[in-house]
């Protein structure tokens, strides 16, 4: 959640900014570190210019729905139920992409990119982890969920891209293969997102 914006701060603090593990070995060369503040390599730096930096493609709080179904519950996001801030300013060099859809059903949670206007085709690149803060408006502390691109499956429904991971009875979901879907809680609250 982006690297202090005044006070200490260390290369460690960039490091991790950028996805790496706290405590182990990186420099201010690295390409994930220059990424934050937009440097060449060999590119001469300060340590002020990273105050604030952040690896956030998009964060934004959202209030979940609940759906309590005959034989599968339902609990997330999506257009129809409630504000979020959906535009994502740049995302695979278009202007144009919001987010369509968080939800988890049966133990399947989905994250869907659409286009406000236009066509797009989408790729499974540009963000690396989707992190779910769960009853916590302004994703203060460590993350409920951290999912990563790479474990996701991926597929391109027109102008869309679809991301999943099942996630069984992880993180929430309390029945014999995840029909209860706890992820987001079994009434509204107010969540917050951040694609990485």
């Amino acid at each position: 959640m982006a690297v202090p914006s005044s006070g200490q701060i260390s290369l460690n603090d960039f490091h991790v900014e950028a996805g790496g593990t706290s405590g182990s070995a990186c420099t201010l060369n690295d390409a994930d570190i220059r990424g934050l503040i937009s440097k060449g390599s060999g590119a001469a730096m300060n340590f002020n210019e990273w105050y604030g930096a952040s690896a956030s493609i998009h964060s934004s709080s959202f209030v979940t729905y609940y759906n309590d179904g005959d034989y599968f519950d339902e609990s997330g996001w999506n257009r129809d139920t409630s504000t979020m801030d959906t535009t994502i300013t740049t995302f695979q060099s278009s202007s144009n992409v919001i987010i369509t859809l968080l939800v988890n059903l049966a133990g399947q949670l989905t994250f869907e990119l659409g286009v406000s206007s236009g066509s797009k085709t989408f790729t499974n690149s540009g963000w690396t982890t989707l992190n779910l803060w769960v009853n916590n408006s302004t994703g203060s502390g460590s993350p409920t969920l951290s999912l990563t691109r790479s474990t996701a499956t991926f597929s391109t429904p027109t102008n869309k891209g679809s991301w999943y991971w099942y996630i069984g009875n992880q993180y929430g979901n309390t029945s014999a293969g995840g029909q209860v879907n706890g992820v987001f809680g079994t009434s509204s609250n107010t969540s917050f997102m951040e694609l990485v």
